[in-house]
Order: C-alpha cells, then sequence, then structure tokens
C-alpha cells in the first residue's frame, strides 16, 4: 500500500470492475466512453464523461493514442477546478475506462509529468 503524499490518489478500473463498486462520496469518476456531462452513476460518485472512444474507430488525438492526449487534460481541469472551488473537493479520481484501452491508458498515465505531480497512482485491475 502507497503512503499518502498530499496528491490525489488515482486509479484506473476497467467498466466490469466500476458497475460494481459502491459510491463513497469522496471519489470523482473519469469515465472514458460516456457521453459529457455523464452525471451520476446510481451509486453516489460524481462521474465525468469523456467522449467516447473505441478501438476500432480512432479519431485525431484520442485517448489511446496521443501519448498525453485528452484524459492528462481532463485531469488538468478537474485538479484546477477542485483547487478554485468550481467542483467539489474530491480525494480520489476514478478512471474508468474499456478493457481494450487499459494498458494504453495506463502508460499514457504513469508517462505524464503533470499528472504524476498531482495524482498519485493506486493502480487495480
Amino acid at each position: 500500500m502507497q503512503r499518502d503524499d498530499g496528491r490525489i490518489a488515482l486509479d484506473l478500473v476497467e467498466d466490469a470492475a466500476f458497475s460494481r463498486m459502491p459510491g463513497d462520496g469522496g471519489t470523482l469518476v473519469v469515465r472514458v466512453g460516456a457521453a459529457e456531462g455523464a452525471g451520476d452513476n446510481g451509486g453516489g460518485l460524481d462521474v465525468v464523461g469523456v467522449p467516447a472512444i473505441t478501438p476500432f474507430a480512432h479519431g485525431a488525438g484520442c485517448v489511446c493514442c496521443a501519448p498525453d492526449g485528452a484524459i492528462a487534460a481532463v485531469l488538468a481541469d478537474l485538479f484546477r477546478a477542485r483547487v478554485t472551488g468550481r467542483r467539489p473537493w474530491f480525494d480520489r479520481v476514478m478512471v474508468v475506462v474499456p478493457a481494450a484501452l487499459h494498458a494504453g491508458m495506463r502508460q499514457a498515465l504513469e508517462g505524464n509529468n503533470v499528472v504524476a505531480a498531482r495524482y498519485r497512482p493506486v493502480w487495480r485491475r
């Protein structure tokens, strides 16, 4: 288990595992493949949607092809919104991705210095 070093806990979860998780009030969910403004999943979680990406139809700059793609920008925006009070305080961010994108997304997040400065990975499968 990693020690809390002041950064926000960042988890990466596949869709199937996420559907079985209860809400905890302190987690913000970034759901890849969900509509913008996805709302609540019914379990008390605040859900931010990132436009649909599939392993078969890649768009320019999609989160699985761009090394510092959309997901890093979304995480940076969420951090700013948390600090400035435009978004309720959260202690953890869970990025939910389709299974086919899990490995590429993890590599992209681990390789991004801005994400690493603000978020502490607590990966699970």
